[in-house]
């Protein structure tokens, strides 16, 4: 067992968490929704001075919720990127610091693959978890959705991940977020959209699905925010005023079916390609970011899973779909327990880092 406490900040959650390899032992987030609402979205500025105020308590209470001190621990993670570069360097620099007071090693840990691997932690040692790498000969897909990011993924082993396909434009949650902004539904908007749609009706007002003619595996959402803006401006215009609450429902509806709709239609042609046919047929699909959280994404995708005979693996509680440093600890325990601690003390930030 290897425990780990670990650091994120790479947007606007400040968030400390202890996990031993696979078990979240404590995990603690500090959320700046509050700070950065009037603004509409996450200003860098701001959530750079909250996570300089937040970390240190935030790491204090991290460690007491798990028991443990840091003569415990086996070392400390923090993620390098991607995010935002202000806030990411209040992390790393905290980070530092505390491994080097207590003489731990210190890895630096990709946001994403964070996500990626989030189905595998579990909340007691009881509990048992989907797959541990290697991954079993079985192909595994990761499908990354978030307010940054849409990515398809070949999982083959820990730290050995083939990028199939990525969004060229806006991110699915950020293509949700916008438009439900555009509903007035204030920041963050897309949560909020999700409750609007379960009392619309999607088949009133049905999206474009993109890059049909496209051969490969990439997506784009930039078409569907475009469709809604105009859409939305057509309706106001014709009934001379504000949209009325069944039309913000309908269209909510709408919108979070069309990018759900998309994402399984790219998914669909991966599933159906040469390269995951015989006895490379998908068997399991990891499902990480903030929108992994959204039920009726869940539901459409445990139904192609039925249909296709994958199993679906889904972060254990919601709460480790967003930002959260549970998630970063996990790819750092692997990490030590398959070579010998290292400590890396000149970490930098990595803004724009790949998979």
């Amino acid at each position: 067992m290897t425990r780990i406490l670990a650091f994120d900040t790479s947007c606007d959650d400040t968030s400390a968490a202890v996990v031993d390899t696979h078990v979240i032992l404590s995990n603690v987030v500090s959320s700046q929704i509050a700070l950065h609402q009037p603004y509409g979205g996450v200003f860098p500025t701001v959530a750079k001075l909250a996570h300089q105020q937040n970390i240190a308590p935030v790491c204090q209470l991290a460690l007491r919720r798990a028991h443990l001190t840091p003569a415990d621990l086996d070392g400390v993670a923090v993620t390098v990127g991607p995010g935002l570069a202000p806030a990411l360097e209040i992390g790393i620099t905290f980070a530092r610091d505390f491994a080097a007071q207590h003489h731990l090693p210190l890895i630096g840990v990709n946001h994403l693959e964070g996500h990626l691997l989030s189905p595998l932690l579990t909340r007691n040692s009881a509990q048992k978890t989907p797959l541990q790498p290697p991954f079993p000969a079985a192909t595994t897909l990761g499908l990354i959705v978030s307010g940054g990011h849409s990515e398809f993924i070949h999982l083959k082993n820990f730290g050995d991940y083939t990028l199939l396909g990525t969004t060229l434009d806006d991110a699915a949650g950020e293509c949700l977020d916008k438009i439900g902004r555009m509903l007035g539904l204030g920041y963050p908007a897309a949560p909020v959209l999700e409750q609007l749609a379960l009392e619309g009706d999607a088949s009133r007002h049905p999206f474009p699905l993109p890059l049909t003619t496209r051969h490969d595996y990439h997506l784009s959402f930039s078409g569907l925010k475009t469709f809604a803006r105009n859409l939305i401006t057509k309706l106001q215009t014709n009934q001379g005023g504000p949209l009325t609450r069944t039309q913000i429902c309908d269209l909510a509806a709408a919108a979070q079916a069309g990018v759900v709709r998309h994402l399984l239609y790219k998914l669909t042609k991966i599933l159906d390609s040469p390269d995951f046919a015989g006895s490379n047929t998908v068997r399991h699909l990891f499902l990480g970011g903030g929108v992994a959280a959204n039920l009726y994404l869940r539901s459409q995708l445990r139904a192609l899973a039925r249909a296709r005979r994958f199993h679906l693996h889904t972060p254990v509680t919601k709460r480790l779909c967003g930002d959260n440093a549970a998630m970063i600890a996990l790819p750092a325990a692997l990490q030590l327990s398959d070579r010998a601690p290292h400590s890396n003390l000149a970490l930098d930030r990595q803004p724009a880092l790949d998979l």
